[in-house]
């Protein structure tokens, strides 16, 4: 089964109780069950470094730490980088008009063959992508 790869702004839904939040819940919830070395969810290095510069912004550090750390503890793979991952992700950067970040993420989604799970609007451009959108923000609670 392709996995799911979680854009930054789907780690957000969750920690802001934003719409779609259950969705990603849900999906979390069926990667418990997968087997061991098979990750049903994804989380790219970009997206936690993302995630950790808006919660230093917001937070103090213990509670930005505590913040992270609950995130690291879901049932997701957190995939480093690799070269080929880089050069899907640059050549992406160098022919579309997406943020450096969001052509990490993208990307990974496109090499696993997964679902992109997002509220970023922009990413619908994207050749070849299967994608799960997410509600756009309707509401905010901050992190």
């Amino acid at each position: 089964m392709p996995p799911y790869v979680l854009d930054t702004s789907a780690v957000l839904c969750v920690l802001n109780q934003e719409d779609g939040a259950d969705q990603v819940l849900a999906l979390l919830g069926s990667s418990r069950s997968a087997p061991p070395g098979r990750a049903q969810v994804l989380v790219p290095f970009i997206a936690l470094m993302e995630l950790e510069y808006l919660l230093r912004r917001r937070l103090d550090s213990g509670e930005a730490e505590r913040v992270l750390l609950l995130v690291e503890s879901w049932p997701v793979e957190v995939r480093e980088s690799n070269r080929e991952w880089g050069y899907a992700a640059a050549q992406l950067k160098a022919t579309l008009r997406v943020s450096m970040a969001d052509a990490w993420i993208a990307s990974l989604a496109l090499l696993e063959d997964g679902e992109l799970v997002h509220k970023d609007p922009e990413l619908g451009q994207i050749p070849g992508l299967k994608t799960v959108p997410l509600p756009l923000r309707a509401s905010h609670h901050g992190a």
